[in-house]
């Protein structure tokens, strides 16, 4: 092996090394004394003193660097060495940022559409985000304000980050059952891009704009927005066959003989509560909740229901325990009841 292989070997090698607490407490002081708005991307490049990227001809962005050096004797950071330690600094500032982000400028889209209103421009990723930060604050208090938390605390948050993301595009995905399955909504044959569907459920490319939007406008989870653009831009182009669909498609919000499709949505949005070992909820504990919501529910056994619908909540087995402390304490972590919800019960089958 030539002596420039051995060095890019070496270099493969040190990068492939797990990340360890200690490298993290290395870096995280000159990671936190750089400007908190500052992308995670560019704390790393200045922290190895990576300068090929486009601030390497930036005075700023030296003689930040500089100033960090004057401070902290680590400095640079080989960046093989450190890789992994730096992917956790990164992925944990990232998320957190997001959650800043979502708090400060994002908060009443989050609050809308967390019901599901506005389906077609939807913001999975904030809602989740959002929810995460609230449950980590109630179950690790403190956690999210760390400036150096350890290995454990970042693949936590992420973890709990990435349940509501699942949990979020699942619900969705039960949503679209309700859009896309209804009669009449599919055309089945692939349209041109000027005339699909664009939006959230991800709508199949044989379902017309202005079908999707009529089916949104039916449930009530079309943004005003979008439906008045629809109405002033592309409605005026329809022909008259296209403006009855557009019609009849609005005033039937329901179709077939299931009755439960909101509880299902709600099921699965609160996955990650219902699941999570420190709030032990069981099926007779849901069910009175989601009557308080609003939203209904078999008459029969909740979980009886669930199995035979291919339901699989994995909630505390057991007899019903006395003290219900932790379902109380969790309960103002649930998402409210879908907004179409009303909708399904109070339309004709």
């Amino acid at each position: 092996m030539s002596g420039v292989t051995a060095i890019f070997q070496h270099w493969i090698d040190l990068a492939a090394r797990p990340a360890t607490d200690e490298q993290l407490a290395i870096i995280w002081p000159a990671w936190n004394a750089l400007p908190l708005e500052m992308i995670p991307e560019l704390k790393r490049r200045i922290l190895t003193l990576d300068e090929r990227n486009e601030y390497e001809r930036d005075p700023e962005w030296l003689a930040a660097f500089h100033e960090l050096r004057c401070r902290f004797a680590c400095l640079p950071l080989d960046p093989h060495e450190f890789n992994q330690a730096l992917n956790e600094a990164e992925r944990w500032s990232k998320l957190a940022l997001f959650y800043q982000t979502t708090l400060a400028h994002h908060i009443d889209l989050v609050t809308r559409q967390w019901s599901f209103a506005d389906a077609d421009a939807h913001a999975a990723g904030r809602i989740a985000i959002f929810r995460a930060v609230r449950e980590i604050e109630m179950t690790h208090p403190g956690l999210i304000k760390s400036t150096s938390p350890k290995l454990a605390d970042i693949t936590y948050l992420d973890s709990r980050y990435t349940a509501y993301s699942k949990a979020r595009q699942e619900a969705l995905a039960a949503l679209a059952d309700i859009l896309y399955k209804v009669p009449g909504v599919r055309t089945g044959k692939h349209l041109p891009p000027d005339e699909v569907a664009l939006g959230v459920p991800h709508p199949p490319d044989d379902v017309p704009r202005y079908l999707y939007i009529a089916r949104l406008n039916a449930l009530g989870v079309c943004s005003l927005a979008r439906l008045a653009e629809f109405m002033r831009e592309d409605y005026p182009k329809l022909d008259r066959s296209q403006r009855q669909q557009f019609h009849r498609m609005k005033r039937k919000p329901r179709f077939g003989k299931e009755p439960y499709v909101a509880l299902r949505v709600w099921l699965l949005d609160n996955r990650p509560i219902f699941e999570h070992e420190q709030f032990a909820w069981q099926w007779c504990d849901i069910h009175p909740v989601a009557d308080e919501k609003g939203i209904k529910c078999p008459s029969t056994s909740l979980k009886q229901w669930a199995y035979l619908n291919r339901l699989r909540l994995r909630v505390r087995r057991g007899p019903a325990t006395v003290d219900n402390v932790r379902i109380v304490r969790s309960k103002p972590l649930l998402s409210p009841a879908p907004v179409f919800g009303h909708v399904l019960k109070s339309a004709a089958v």
